[in-house]
C-alpha cells in the first residue's frame, strides 16, 4: 500500500499499459481507485520518475487526468522543488533554470590552448565547463538550449579564438570534466560544429 503524497496533473501520456490498483489518502480517510498505468514522454524520450528513494513512481491516468509525481518531472525540466510543511504544500518554481543560465554562455567554460598539439596553421584549445552546476543540472541546462543556438555560441568562441590568431584555423573541444560534448571549428572564414558526442550521455 503506498501513500501517494503530490502530484502533478496534465502530464503527456505516452502510452496506456493496464489497469493497477492505487491506495492513496484524502480528507476522509484511505481511498482506493482502479487506475491505468502510463508512461510520460520529455523532450522527445520516455521519462521514468523516480521518488525520493530512487524507486520507480507511478504514472497514472484516472478520469481523464494523467497524474505524475511533482518532484520528478519537475526536476526533468530544471526547476526547483520545495515543500511548505506549514501550509502542507508542495512548490515548484524556475530558480534552477535562472540560475543555470546566470551568465553567457561563454563564461561558462574555461578556455585552454594546447600548443603541443598544433598541426600547421590549426591551434587546438579545450574549453572544459567552469561553471557551478553539477551533472544532473549542467544535463538540463544543455538540454534546454535550442541545438542551433548552442552551436551558435560555441561556433563564436572558435572564431573569437581565430581573430586571436589571425591566419589561423581553430578546433575547439567542448567537455564537462572527462566527458565530451562536441567540437566548434573556425577554418577559412567559416564555422561549423558538432555536438553529437553529448547525446550520448545527456539523455
Amino acid at each position: 500500500m503506498k501513500r501517494i503524497t503530490y502530484f502533478l496533473s496534465g502530464a503527456l501520456a505516452a502510452l496506456l499499459i493496464s489497469s493497477a490498483t492505487v491506495s492513496a489518502f484524502a480528507a476522509g480517510g484511505l481511498i482506493t481507485l482502479n487506475v491505468q498505468p502510463a508512461q510520460v514522454m520529455v523532450n522527445g524520450e520516455v521519462f521514468q520518475p523516480k521518488d525520493a528513494q530512487g524507486r520507480d513512481a507511478l504514472v497514472f491516468t484516472y478520469n481523464g487526468t494523467t497524474y505524475a509525481p511533482v518532484r520528478a518531472l519537475a526536476e526533468a525540466y530544471g526547476l526547483t522543488v520545495g515543500y511548505d510543511s506549514v501550509k502542507n504544500m508542495a512548490t515548484v518554481d524556475g530558480a534552477a533554470r535562472t540560475t543555470n543560465s546566470t551568465g553567457s554562455f561563454s563564461s561558462q567554460w574555461t578556455v585552454t590552448e594546447k600548443p603541443v598539439t598544433r598541426y600547421g596553421n590549426e591551434h587546438i584549445f579545450t574549453a572544459v565547463y567552469s561553471g557551478p552546476l553539477s551533472m544532473d543540472k549542467f544535463k538540463s541546462w544543455w538540454k534546454s538550449m535550442n541545438a542551433a543556438d548552442l552551436k551558435a555560441q560555441a561556433e563564436q568562441m572558435a572564431l573569437k579564438a581565430q581573430s586571436d590568431l589571425l591566419g589561423s584555423e581553430i578546433t575547439m573541444y567542448f567537455s564537462f570534466g572527462s566527458y565530451n560534448l562536441g567540437t566548434a571549428f573556425a577554418q577559412f572564414g567559416c564555422t561549423f560544429s558538432n555536438f553529437d558526442p553529448a547525446s550520448v550521455w545527456i539523455k
